[in-house]
């Protein structure tokens, strides 16, 4: 669906609308991606919520980590409701919800490790109005 217009776009800027970074950096960030995937993955085997990581049964359609990078950074980017990402990538709006619970998090600890995470993050309203007022 829309990862497969994704990745014909070769104008840059057409992607940076779409997920907030040139190409080459989104085509970098998917190895760092998929090892910190990888990683949560070992850590929820080690702490027992999960016996084994997933390696069969049918395929859907975030089938690959390109796939899951560009849909996480694509609801970030436009940041639509839940019911329209499911409905431009195919699933409900409540599998959608659960893919970003589920994604967020890995993108999280990639960008940390690369050490371009921002150095604070707002938690409340007047975190927020003290950010303002400086």
């Amino acid at each position: 669906m829309i990862y497969d217009k994704f990745s014909q776009i070769t104008d840059d800027r057409i992607v940076a609308s779409l997920i907030g970074m040139p190409k080459a950096k989104f085509t970098a960030l998917v190895k760092v991606f998929e090892s910190a995937a990888q990683a949560i993955d070992r850590e929820r085997v080690e702490k027992g919520e999960i016996k084994h990581v997933k390696q069969g049964g049918p395929k859907g359609y975030l089938d690959s980590y390109e796939k899951k990078l560009f849909f996480v950074l694509y609801y970030l980017k436009t940041y639509p409701t839940f019911d329209v990402l499911g409905f431009h990538f195919g699933f409900s709006g409540g599998h959608a919800h659960a893919h970003i619970d589920r994604l967020l998090p890995v993108l999280v600890r990639a960008l940390t490790s690369l050490n371009v995470m921002p150095e604070r993050t707002l938690t409340t309203p007047e975190e927020f109005s003290q950010l303002i007022d400086q």
